[in-house]
């Protein structure tokens, strides 16, 4: 908001000016009064009045000089003591010169401070009360000798001329001054109304914002405390918004924002509320709402709006949202307890596939508690090193251990062992999944170096999974790079496993990452493959060592025609681009026949041979494993 600034005295820039043109103005009336008294021979008043214009011009010079307010108190006295002396020098108080003592005083008033003031009005007071004992009582003078009518009016028309002509410049200049004062008093309200409005909405979408919606629910809930009704609180966000402020800009962004507070507007209905939580965020607050039911078809509505495209810079963007709703009393029973269970009921939305809403309830809370402190359990066991590498063997056509994939394990001294599947969803919601990805990187490398001083482990090719997150690093290849150089791994013993999804965004810049670490000797593999984003434009392209069979495809073999169909011709896609093919998931012998002996599929890794193993258990099955082969028997199964 631009600043007003309001003057402590507006008349303070007028006062030298005004006091200059009232100084030339006496001035000039005095020299023209000058001649006729001269003419008459009235030296009783030629000598005042000639003082006076020598002193108006004094009081003019001072002005000029920057000296306003001794100007101001020359100029009143000046002209008090002239009048003064005339009324003594002729008709006493029935001088026409009386009437300037009102004038005086006006001029006074606006001119100069209040003891000044105060002082001048006593003087003039007393000096009327001598005139009238000195002439009236004590007869020391007779000023009712030679009077003359028409001096008298010439005298008073002088006096009122330039008295009223110098009164209507001060108060003009005051009228204006107070014009000007109240314009910014206006310009003031107005900044103040404004100043208002932003505090109290988010100036993108000039909805109502988190601190009205606060204000606005609390009194929603008091008045259905008091009518024993229901009131619902929507949390809206957009999905995958961040995509598409990173694809098309941040000004695109702010523009579909705008699109969509207006199109919820649209949605909600006229008593209910629609603000602005913040970001991709909004909330609506549903007043005396009959129950979930209700509330359910609210919702339903503020997600359909969303099936027609936005039109963002000149682009058509598609985008949904999810909402998560809370409800009044069972809830909570203030704003900040409903919206932070809808915000609970909202994350279970994002968490059931997004484009949907949630109602919260106890569960929840009590999964979304469970999956805090399993977070907070998660940084502990970085920390206290909680978190150990098993090794899943992986064996080729003759049964022989080729490699190993290292997958991630984690001790809890309360609950023991606790499940991948459990913390690493965690671990890439909180942006633990770096830190611990770096762990796995440096745990297998150091490992791998371990294992080279040792012949019958010096030539398995050890496979890490590598995280979306950490693909995205700028500095990824260097990391690599600084892991292998400090553990002393060699490349040649590392593959990283890449994911179809995290292939999917910005292929040109991924397939620069995995070619410099291919040249340092570091291998590929594509985890999952057929579950994502297969496209044989970019696999092609990829400088890949390996495929991977998902699992879900090998447990269908036995028992259904899609998922063999699947499986072989991955394996002959994959050989066809002289690529290594890995199944993973095998857990029974008719399904290793199928994929090994029958599809010559190159690796196979699952139950059926071993499930993960800790180092020591590891090690123990690959030496069984190689005396097996040079006896010339299968190896025993480590199940």
């Amino acid at each position: 908001m631009p600043e007003i600034l309001i003057s402590n005295d507006p008349l303070a820039d007028l006062r030298t000016h005004r006091v200059q043109q009232i100084a030339l103005f006496v001035a000039a009336a005095e020299l023209l009064v000058i001649p006729m008294y001269w003419s008459e021979q009235a030296w009783g008043a030629v000598i005042p009045l000639m003082a006076g214009m020598f002193m108006m011009l004094l009081c003019l010079a001072m002005a000029r000089k920057g000296f306003t307010d001794a100007a101001c108190v020359t100029l009143v006295v000046t002209i008090t003591v002239m009048s003064g002396a005339l009324q003594w020098l002729d008709q006493g108080l029935r001088d026409a010169s009386v009437l300037a003592f009102p004038v005086v005083l006006i001029l006074a008033g606006l001119l100069i401070g209040v003891r000044a003031f105060v002082a001048l009005l006593v003087t003039m007071v007393a000096y009327l009360a001598f005139m009238n004992m000195a002439t009236e009582v004590w007869g020391w003078r007779d000023n009712r000798s030679g009077y003359d009518p028409f001096d008298h009016v010439r005298d008073a028309s002088v006096i009122l001329a330039v008295g009223g002509w110098s009164v209507w410049f001060v108060v003009n200049d005051l009228r204006s001054v107070l014009r000007k004062l109240n314009e910014q008093i206006n310009k003031y309200h107005e900044s103040q109304r404004n100043l208002s409005h932003v505090s109290q909405h988010d100036m993108l979408t000039n909805l109502p914002n988190r601190h009205v919606a606060r204000e606005l629910v609390n009194r929603a809930i008091a008045q259905a405390q008091r009518q024993g009704s229901h009131v619902g609180l929507i949390f809206l966000n957009l999905d995958h918004f961040k995509s598409i402020n990173d694809t098309l800009g941040h000004q695109a962004g702010d523009e579909l924002l705008q699109l969509v507070a207006e199109r919820l507007r649209a949605s909600v209905r006229s008593s209910d509320v629609l603000a602005r939580h913040g970001g991709d965020e909004f909330v609506v607050c549903l007043n005396d709402v009959s129950g979930p039911s209700e509330a359910s078809q609210v919702a339903a509505t503020l997600l359909q709006s969303f099936a027609t495209a936005f039109r963002v810079s000149q682009q058509s963007v598609m985008t949904t949202c999810s909402a998560g709703l809370a409800l009044f009393p069972a809830d909570g029973d203030d704003y900040d307890a409903l919206l932070r269970n809808a915000d609970i009921a909202l994350t279970m939305a994002k968490s059931s596939g997004r484009n949907t809403f949630r109602f919260f309830d106890q569960d929840m809370q009590k999964a979304i508690f469970e999956r805090v402190a399993l977070a907070n359990g998660l940084r502990v066991a970085l920390e206290e090193k909680q978190l150990v590498l098993y090794y899943q063997p992986q064996l080729n056509g003759n049964r022989e251990i080729c490699g190993a994939e290292a997958l991630v394990r984690w001790i809890h001294p309360i609950r023991g062992m606790v499940s991948p599947t459990e913390f690493i969803p965690v671990a890439e919601d909180n942006g633990l999944i770096l830190p611990l990805g770096h762990w796995v990187l440096e745990e297998a490398c150091t490992q791998i170096a371990r294992w080279s001083t040792q012949a019958a482990f010096a030539d398995l090719v050890i496979a890490v999974n590598i995280s979306a997150a950490q693909l995205k690093q700028e500095d990824f290849v260097s990391n690599v790079v600084s892991v292998l150089e400090a553990t002393g791994a060699s490349p040649n013993r590392l593959k990283l496993e890449l994911t179809e999804s995290q292939l999917v965004s910005n292929v040109d810049e991924t397939i620069r990452k995995m070619s410099a670490l291919k040249a340092f000797g570091v291998s590929f593999s594509l985890d999952d493959f057929g579950t994502g984003y297969s496209s044989l434009s970019y696999l092609s392209r990829l400088p890949l060592d390996q495929l991977k069979i998902d699992r879900s495809f090998v447990d269908g073999i036995e028992s259904r025609d899609d998922a063999v169909a699947i499986c072989a011709a991955t394996i002959s896609l994959a050989h066809s681009l002289k690529l290594k093919v890995v199944a993973e998931g095998v857990e029974t012998e008719a399904q290793r026949y199928f994929l090994s002996t029958v599809h010559r599929c190159d690796l196979i890794q699952g139950y059926l041979h071993s499930r993960p193993l800790e180092v020591s258990a590891f090690e123990r099955f690959t030496l069984e494993n190689k005396k097996g082969i040079l006896a010339g028997r299968h190896p025993e199964n480590h199940t």
